[in-house]
């Protein structure tokens, strides 16, 4: 699992009224939902599950990048007025650049000028493209061993059980798609460490326990399985 097969399902796949996951067929011109179809394989509804719960870390990280160049943007313009569109694209990229010490968010940057000011019709390129996916990539790999530190390696044994309680801090950061999707994101996490949670419970307190038994079976050959699967299902309904 990585922010790309992440991204795929979010714009694959959605949530039913009852937090099921379905496969969303769109309309080729329009982009609205004509049908959708549930999955119904247990290991391929947790992997969707924790593919838009990691979807959703990542882009909250992406918002917080797009804050600070907006503010930046913002400090530009009290500063001096700059009118030619390719020039102001030109004074923000150096100074997020020097901000953050490379220029792998000219993408971003790109995307929101062309929102802001219509005279400028710029599309990021594929090299720019690029780069902000190898961002994205990074801060995915990170929040993910963020993830497992917090709900495994931190844990504590008691009575036989591991366990761990989510802060409010943390709670709080969560979007209410992520709060629908903690406990399958747990389970697909321990999965990829080849751990199985046996007695897993997540508590309305946002506390969790669980028995973790090691596997024997890695996590690459049973995700190219799943991949596989929901690939095939897709080439089915998206002719």
């Amino acid at each position: 699992m990585n922010y790309r097969s992440c991204k795929k399902i979010h714009e694959s796949f959605i949530l039913a009224e009852n937090n099921e996951p379905h496969l969303a067929v769109r309309n080729a011109t329009t982009g609205e939902i004509e049908k959708t179809v549930p999955i119904t394989s247990p290991m391929e509804k947790g992997y969707i599950y924790a593919s838009l719960f990691f979807f959703d870390e990542v882009d909250k990280e992406v918002i917080k990048l797009n804050k600070m160049i907006q503010k930046v943007l913002d400090e530009l313009q009290q500063e001096v007025n700059i009118d030619n569109p390719t020039l102001l694209l030109m004074e923000l990229s150096n100074r997020v650049k020097n901000a953050i010490g490379d220029d792998s968010l000219d993408a971003l940057i790109k995307e929101m000028l062309a929102a802001q000011t219509k005279a400028i019709a710029l599309m990021p390129d594929a090299e720019e493209m690029k780069k902000l996916m190898v961002i994205k990539e990074a801060i995915y790999t990170e929040l993910f061993n963020n993830f497992v530190n917090m709900t495994f390696k931190n844990s504590k044994d008691v009575g036989g059980f591991r366990t761990f309680k989510f802060t409010n801090e943390y709670v709080e950061t969560l979007t209410e798609r992520q709060k629908k999707l903690l406990a399958p994101a747990i389970r697909m996490a321990g999965f990829i460490n080849q751990l199985r949670l046996d007695g897993f419970e997540l508590q309305p307190d946002w506390s969790v326990r669980f028995k973790p038994h090691r596997i024997e079976q890695t996590f690459n050959a049973r995700e190219d399985e799943i991949k596989t699967n929901l690939k095939r299902l897709m080439e089915e309904h998206f002719r």
